[in-house]
């Protein structure tokens, strides 16, 4: 068994929190606090839940520091990441690993045709690595298609910013 062969959607988180496009950042940033979570998926409305972008804490401190306290009342389809970087909810989880390191990103929204099914972060896939530990060596080989480097500072730096240690 390797990472090609493990679906995205078995390690996706679908209980995914949004946010409609006319919001404001003030909102989102509400969402993000009340949920613990590190971003919040913009949607083009309500009823549809169209996935259109995406803010996260990153977006949030570049927001605050570069823009006016009138500007914080745009809406978030303005501010927001677009557009957005997806998978299919029919890719590897090794699709998920590749995606991330070549677009320099730490999500992915995860897609079921057109809809919002979920979101997979770096945090998610390591912690999923870590509770199947015999596919580190697959990771951690010299074939792998992200380079050792990228790798052995990705696993670091969650190791040492996880709980292993408290």
């Amino acid at each position: 068994m390797g990472l090609e062969s493990i679906g995205i959607s078995e390690i996706a988180n679908k209980n995914v929190k949004v946010i409609d496009q006319e919001q404001n950042i003030f909102d989102t940033s509400k969402v993000m606090m009340d949920n613990n979570i590190g971003s919040v998926v913009v949607v083009d409305n309500n009823e549809s839940k169209n996935p259109v972008g995406i803010i996260t804490e990153r977006d949030i401190v570049r927001i605050v520091s570069t823009f006016s306290l009138a500007d914080l009342e745009v809406p978030v389809r303005k501010l927001m990441s677009s557009p957005l970087i997806t998978l299919s909810h029919n890719a590897s989880v090794l699709d998920a690993m590749k995606l991330m390191y070549e677009q320099k990103i730490r999500r992915v929204i995860i897609l079921g045709g057109n809809s919002l099914v979920g979101i997979v972060t770096e945090h998610d896939i390591f912690k999923f690595l870590m509770g199947n530990r015999e596919l580190i060596t697959t990771v951690m080989s010299e074939d792998f298609p992200i380079p050792q480097k990228e790798v052995y500072y990705d696993f670091s730096r969650f190791w040492f910013s996880n709980s292993f240690y408290k």
